[in-house]
């Protein structure tokens, strides 16, 4: 803890205590064995990469530093957000890539899924997972889907107002970046149906239990976790017990007092200057 000095209004001395955050450096990145990455807002800002990323995946498997993708992104499935990488000079597999339609996945194998969203629904296919457009379907996903519409919320809440079905939501995020564009998120449908069924929607993604188990898989030794989001990031990191940097470029530009990361980034880019 840091002590601050300051003078109040009648002149006396007063002293308050902030945090101190801990300083990047190279010695300190050695001592870790794998590098999770989020992507909206850290990683890339879709479909673009942001500035140094295609440098730090190199100088980061040059020192054979496990990488590690974990979003709520739920656009494409897991081959897409691969497509978009090598098409952008990144050479990676969907195995290193955890999102919260893979984590859907997992978790419903043995049910029907209704899903909205394309992206979502081709992750629970290639997986495995019985898909239905119909109302015979047992549960309810909410993926991002730019084609939402009243048939698909028609649907969906004839399906939620069944006593035995089951509500899911992969995301929860109020806003996205789309093509430099400001645009609703996953949110906007998850909250709609919730308030037309009175159903509150499980998540999946970030920060919830269900992607921690998923992401406990992928990772190994000492891990530290990069993004720009107080409490799908940084909230998420500490449960892991990943130390947490906060990348202030992204959708949060503010570090959350009650939600403290080990380290500050301004941007990721910055990250160059320790590896």
């Amino acid at each position: 803890m840091l002590a601050m000095r300051q003078k109040n209004e009648m002149g006396a001395k007063i002293y308050f205590f902030c945090p101190i955050l801990s300083m990047l450096s190279k010695s300190l990145l050695k001592k870790f064995d794998t590098f999770v990455f989020d992507l909206d807002g850290t990683f890339w800002w879709y479909p673009n990469l942001v500035d140094g990323t295609v440098e730090i995946y190199r100088k980061l498997t040059e020192l054979n530093k496990k990488v590690i993708f974990v979003s709520n992104f739920t656009f494409l499935d897991r081959d897409g957000i691969v497509r978009i990488f090598r098409k952008n000079g990144i050479d990676v597999e969907k195995e290193q890539i955890v999102t919260s339609s893979y984590v859907a996945s997992q978790l419903l194998k043995n049910k029907v899924v209704f899903p909205i969203g394309r992206g979502l629904e081709s992750e629970l296919r290639k997986n495995g997972v019985k898909v239905s457009k119909g109302e015979d379907a047992d549960v309810v996903v909410v993926g991002h889907d730019i084609r939402y519409n009243y048939d698909k919320s028609s649907i969906a809440l004839k399906i939620l107002l069944r006593n035995n079905s089951e509500f899911y939501t992969t995301a929860y995020g109020r806003i996205w970046i789309f093509k430099n564009e400001i645009v609703p998120g996953t949110g906007i449908i998850t909250a709609g149906l919730e308030y037309c069924s009175g159903k509150k929607a499980i998540m999946l993604g970030k920060p919830s239990n269900f992607m921690l188990k998923e992401v406990k898989k992928v990772v190994s030794g000492k891990v530290i976790y990069f993004g720009d989001e107080n409490k799908a990031d940084i909230q998420f990191a500490k449960k892991a017990g990943f130390y947490s940097v906060f990348v202030k470029s992204g959708v949060d530009r503010k570090v959350d007092k009650k939600i403290k990361p080990d380290a500050v980034l301004s941007s990721l880019k910055d990250l160059l200057k320790y590896l």
